[in-house]
């Protein structure tokens, strides 16, 4: 048996490994950015907003720093708050069920891995093509070397 193969429990590929990982530190990550939307909310949003963007501005110089200062507060209100405390909480207990599923093995797991993350692409292929951005510019111009080779 292998050092690193728990008894009793057949070892995982690494790239399983690594998505069970990856899924985990993302539920993490956005269970902490949830909390500090709801702190922010609690505060109350554009008065927090402002206290942050006052700091950005006070740590940070260059254009970007004002420029990141002036979204947060022109977006920062309360029903845009209110809407990216929701949506972080819920991912982060998508990506918390799927990564522990994963771990588990339970056999519908990468089904819901599969379905979580396909589920918005009809909607992403319609943003690419309503509101074109650079990606898209990017992809235009590849298309166009790879013609002309």
């Amino acid at each position: 048996m292998e050092p690193s193969a728990a008894p009793g429990r057949p070892k995982r590929p690494v790239g399983l490994e690594a998505i069970i990982l990856f899924k985990l530190i993302k539920a993490t990550v956005e269970a902490i950015a949830g909390g500090a939307a709801l702190l922010l909310l609690i505060r109350g949003a554009e008065a927090g907003a402002a206290t942050l963007a006052q700091i950005l501005l006070e740590h940070f110089t260059g254009g970007w720093a004002l420029r990141a200062a002036t979204i947060l507060v022109v977006s920062a209100t309360s029903g845009h708050v209110k809407f990216a405390t929701v949506a972080a909480f819920a991912d982060a207990t998508l990506s918390a069920v799927e990564g522990i599923a994963l771990g588990a093995g339970k056999w519908w797991a990468p089904w819901l891995v599969v379905v979580a993350t396909g589920a918005l692409l009809p909607w992403e292929i319609f943003e690419m093509f309503a509101h074109p951005g650079w990606g898209r510019v990017l992809l235009r111009r590849r298309r166009r070397r790879r013609r002309g080779r």
